[in-house]
């Protein structure tokens, strides 16, 4: 019995480290995915915008959807990025006091950013959802494609937030380096 107890902490250390692992390769295809997307998207404005700066300069007249198409491309840029920036800690803060953090606090800090971040976004989400569903009734003016598509993209910005503060949330826990400074 002395053996099964000398292990457990050996065993515990290897449960984490499992979940830790599956979770950061789940993070890193969800990653590849959006970042793919960002870049699709602003691949597709630099073609959109170089298509229009061409056509007012070479064309008689431009196509008026260019701006649109930029715009929402923008928007849907913006939106998948979003979750990349959480995970690189890159997003907008007030960083005033973070680094007179013992390491502890410094980590229950961090906890709270990302509880509050995450349910703040998940309480928002079915509110987003009623907001795209404003869209479907409404048309874009030059696209002519329903709005549903633009308003949609709020829904997946605070379920992008949501997912990546729950998961920086949960990968914080599990920290080793972290786990050591108590």
């Amino acid at each position: 019995m002395e053996f099964g107890l000398m292990n457990a902490p050996a065993s515990k250390s290897s449960f984490v480290a499992t979940i830790t692992s599956v979770l950061l390769t789940l993070r890193g295809v969800i990653d590849k995915c959006f970042a793919t997307l960002a870049c699709v998207s602003l691949l597709a404005i630099a073609a959109v915008v170089l298509l229009q700066v061409v056509a007012r300069f070479m064309l008689p007249s431009s196509p008026v959807w260019t701006e649109e198409l930029s715009r929402y491309l923008f928007i849907y840029l913006i939106v998948l990025s979003s979750g990349l920036v959480i995970r690189d800690d890159r997003h907008v803060r007030l960083e005033l006091f973070q680094g007179l953090l013992s390491p502890a606090l410094k980590r229950a800090y961090v906890l709270i950013c990302h509880a509050l971040t995450g349910a703040f976004a998940a309480y928002l989400i079915p509110f987003a959802l009623q907001y795209a569903q404003i869209g479907q009734w409404q048309m874009s003016p030059t696209l002519e494609m329903p709005m549903y598509w633009v308003f949609i993209s709020v829904t997946i910005f605070f379920a992008l937030t949501a997912f990546y503060s729950a998961l920086g949330f949960v990968l914080e826990l599990l920290s080793p380096t972290n786990r050591e400074t108590q």
